[in-house]
């Protein structure tokens, strides 16, 4: 992961309701030093939360990102793109989530992405006049993430690449169980915050639906090995392009001779 530059502090609220999102603090340092910092500007290639729902924007974020993989399957490109969304969205996210049981912005002209040249998400800015934040249930803010935001992302983006929804979701899911595993490392992180995210991680219903970011990794532990393998439920189809390798994570790694790979 590429060093993150010092930017301004990052206001989220109304004083007296606020939350600052600092470069210079514990929050993204350590075990989290990995997570892209917000920023409170737009920039040039941005575009708010509203405009990932829009298949036409997602169209032409994907065109972008696929030059990186000429002829690729466009299933495959958009779940790796997906997995670069994720990380530069939810990762702060839940970060914060479990540090602070704060909610990011969540109205559609509060947030947004920023995107390198060739359309990979690089990481989320947020308006710095809001409306106010307050702590609430770990659970329920998650819930709150997947039913009101990420389910409308998730079924755009199946529908604009033609791959499952589980796909992404199980991105989404392998992403929010990896940074839960850096908030256990983390110096100043909420126990039971942290706990009440893992209790909704093994929760398969919630509100009478169904929870899709349920267990979306497994431990295995094989014969002859000491440390588990982390493997994820679903597969990501990363393999279905020629530039890429299966992951270190991938379910199916063992159908084939090819070497797992490393990274997203």
């Amino acid at each position: 992961m590429q060093a993150i530059s010092v930017q301004p502090p990052v206001r989220v609220g109304r004083p007296g309701h606020s939350i600052i999102l600092r470069p210079d603090d514990l929050m993204f340092s350590g075990s989290l030093a990995e997570i892209p910092q917000p920023v409170n500007l737009a920039g040039p290639r941005s575009v708010s939360g509203a405009s990932l729902r829009n298949g036409s924007v997602v169209d032409e974020l994907l065109d972008r990102f696929a030059t990186a993989y000429p002829g690729g399957d466009r299933r495959a490109i958009a779940s790796q793109w997906s997995k670069w969304l994720f990380h530069a969205w939810l990762s702060p996210t839940i970060a914060v989530m479990v540090l602070d049981g704060y909610s990011l912005p969540r109205q559609s002209a509060d947030w947004g992405m920023r995107f390198t040249p060739d359309g990979r998400p690089e990481r989320l800015w947020l308006s710095s006049t809001t409306v106010p934040v307050r702590r609430q249930p770990v659970d329920r803010l998650l819930a709150q993430l997947v039913c009101e935001e990420l389910d409308d992302v998730v079924a755009t983006l199946a529908r604009h690449s033609g791959a499952s929804v589980n796909v992404f979701w199980s991105n989404a899911g392998n992403l929010v169980e990896h940074v839960l595993t850096r908030l256990a490392e983390h110096p100043v992180t909420c126990a039971d915050r942290l706990a009440q995210a893992r209790a909704f991680l093994e929760a398969p219903r919630l509100a009478g639906r169904r929870n899709r970011l349920y267990r979306p990794v497994v431990y295995r532990v094989d014969e002859g090995s000491i440390e588990p393998q982390r493997l994820r439920r679903v597969c990501c189809i990363r393999y279905r392009l020629d530039e890429l390798d299966y992951c270190e994570n991938c379910p199916l790694a063992c159908r084939s001779g090819k070497p797992a790979g490393e990274g997203r």
